[in-house]
């Protein structure tokens, strides 16, 4: 819309200097009352996270982009999940290993790619290049009672993230406000943590205009550095599963691999 308008108000000008007529000035003025305001501005650092808090632990859904840590230890995310524990997208690591997963209740598709199987502590282990070839790209179906299914099912449980923040406390960080900023469209204001022994530093960007929702968090310095996007707040998680001819049962695969 932002463009459209900048478009609209050029032909404006166009016209309005046919006519000698100047239109500087209104444009200008036309711009400053489109921008967005900063809603949070009166409220301290600490209330501000308090909002953002309050917000995050009454979301029923949000997708969470993430890429933490360094090396093949690094641990990469971008998930759609819910509080009810149903899940779509991928999740992976820094050496390449990656899956797509759907989740619905306790049932679970995931599609694993040939790194995935050629890691040491998955089902598979050895004979990754075996478990690549009887998947064919398809997916794997099973339950979270089963265990190779499980370990990335858990990431898909909103309701346990949101356990964990109630009892974490953080009115001791002493955080800063910084100015506001924009992501994309959204203004937001950054909040700043004071820096950790190790010389970890956080700032977890807030929307400013709507519902205070954590937009962006980036961690600098310390042992697992990264960004967390979070967006598509309370929009429902689809967890359509995958046609049956793409689909193999997980415990004939670990019957398979294990002949």
């Amino acid at each position: 819309m932002k463009r459209k308008h900048g478009v609209l108000a050029a032909a404006v000008c166009v016209i309005a200097a046919l006519g000698v007529t100047a239109c500087g000035s209104d444009s200008k003025d036309d711009k400053a009352s489109q921008e967005p305001k900063n809603e949070l501005a009166d409220l301290t650092a600490q209330q501000i996270s308090d909002k953002a808090k309050d917000a995050l632990l009454k979301a029923t859904s949000l997708r969470m982009k993430m890429d933490q840590g360094t090396g093949t230890e690094g641990l990469k995310m971008n998930l759609a999940l819910d509080n009810k524990g149903d899940c779509n997208g991928t999740v992976g690591d820094g050496a390449g290993a990656s899956s797509e997963i759907i989740k619905a209740g306790n049932k679970v598709w995931m599609k694993p790619n040939e790194k995935f199987w050629q890691q040491p502590d998955v089902a598979g282990g050895k004979d990754g290049a075996m478990a690549a070839q009887l998947l064919k790209g398809r997916y794997i179906h099973g339950t979270t009672d089963n265990a190779m299914l499980k370990g990335n099912a858990d990431m898909c449980d909103l309701s346990s993230m949101q356990s964990g923040m109630k009892s974490s406390d953080d009115s001791k960080d002493k955080l800063t406000k910084g100015e506001p900023t924009k992501i994309g469209d959204q203004l937001v204001v950054p909040l700043n943590s004071p820096a950790e022994k190790d010389g970890e530093k956080q700032t977890m960007y807030v929307a400013a205009t709507g519902t205070p929702y954590p937009v962006k968090i980036v961690v600098e310095g310390g042992s697992e550095p990264g960004t967390v996007e979070i967006s598509d707040y309370d929009k429902p998680v689809v967890t359509t599963p995958p046609p049956a001819t793409e689909v193999i049962d997980v415990d004939k695969l670990e019957a398979q691999l294990g002949g």
